[in-house]
């Protein structure tokens, strides 16, 4: 059975992707991932990327699906894949932030429908070895992470009310310290959310998009607020809304702009978009960029100056799901570790292309 679906999936994937081939600009299809897993967590470290955990597409078809505690690992440089040390505590919807060479794991649940927990695990990239962590101080999903000047943010996100026995969106802000592996709490964002988006620039944290769950008309509520947050004064700013409606979008940082990247359209029957929108908090502008090759929603990282979208939704409803890898080359100048000079990574990938 899986089989026959699996190749079904194939057939329409090739199809979205054979049609679109003229509009795909400066999309590249590069790789496919080993694992059909969604809900996974995604990290890059240095000219690596780390997919850990998530569940298995096609055990998801009659439902619930158990969580993997495999580790794939995209080597950008040879375009190759690997299998690195499982993480002790299997897990889906969990994030991850990067501090050194080593990538935190924090939350996520152990199955489709079961309960959050507060575990965090290191991954150290340098001896292929998993460490046990402090717990986070609250149980929570849809929270956000963001690393600066050393220090761990895990921001927003739902906690359980037990007076009301549902859960309601927070903005809570509590930090990791990874150095002396404590915790401490900070003030909240304004807005209650979760399932947003956080992206670094210039030492300040922008939230941006997500949603709040409750009893409204039309479903969860979206919320289209940016909010910056200034680490040294512990204070909040608003910042103008998103101006496109979007939800569910994916977001990374390419120089000091935050890049919008796919999602759904809430004014057209919340069906999958194509959009790449870029927003600069310095100039506080927005611009468009190419296009995606097919509208979904997918996972996002940035490594030298390349964007890679690692598979991805592209009909909910029919529970199309595309393994596909994809990378777009920003032109963002990367830095030579050896030489420490600024070179346009279009040259870098000739150079890795010839070996």
């Amino acid at each position: 059975m899986f089989a026959k679906y699996r190749c079904l999936q194939w057939v329409i994937i090739l199809f979205l992707v054979g049609i679109s081939d003229s509009f795909a600009g400066g999309w590249e299809q590069i790789s496919e991932l080993p694992t059909w897993r969604r809900g996974m967590a995604a990290a890059a470290v240095k000219s690596k990327i780390y997919l850990i955990g998530g569940f298995d597409h096609h055990e998801n078809l009659g439902g619930g699906a158990p969580a993997l505690s495999t580790v794939d690992v995209y080597d950008t440089r040879t375009n190759t894949w690997r299998k690195a040390a499982s993480i002790p505590t299997a897990r889906i919807s969990a994030r991850t932030a990067v501090f050194s060479s080593d990538i935190y794991v924090f939350g996520g649940r152990k199955e489709m429908r079961g309960e959050y927990t507060k575990i965090v695990e290191m991954y150290d990239t340098r001896t292929d070895t998993w460490v046990k962590k402090r717990d986070m101080p609250t149980r929570r999903k849809g929270f956000v992470t963001a690393v600066v000047d050393g220090e761990i943010y895990i921001i927003g996100g739902s906690i359980h009310n037990k007076k009301l026995g549902k859960r309601e969106a927070t903005g809570l802000v509590e930090v990791y310290d990874p150095l002396t592996n404590k915790w401490e709490k900070r003030t909240n964002m304004p807005t209650e959310r979760e399932w947003a988006n956080a992206e670094v620039v210039d030492g300040k944290i922008y939230v941006l998009g997500g949603e709040i769950s409750g009893p409204f008309p039309l479903g969860d509520r979206l919320v289209n607020s940016i909010e910056e947050y200034n680490p040294k004064l512990n204070t909040w700013r608003k910042r103008p809304d998103i101006p496109m409606p979007k939800c569910w979008f994916e977001t990374v940082v390419v120089g000091n702009e935050i890049w919008t990247i796919g999602g759904y359209d809430p004014n057209n029957g919340f069906r999958h978009i194509d959009a790449v929108d870029i927003y600069n908090p310095t100039v506080n502008k927005w611009r468009k960029a190419q296009p995606l090759t097919i509208p979904k929603t997918t996972t996002a990282v940035v490594v030298n100056g390349t964007i890679y979208l690692l598979g991805g939704w592209l009909d909910n409803r029919n529970s199309i799901f595309s393994p596909i890898v994809e990378a777009y080359d920003t032109g963002f100048l990367a830095v030579n570790p050896k030489g420490k000079l600024l070179r346009r990574w279009g040259e870098l990938k000739k150079q890795r292309d010839k070996k």
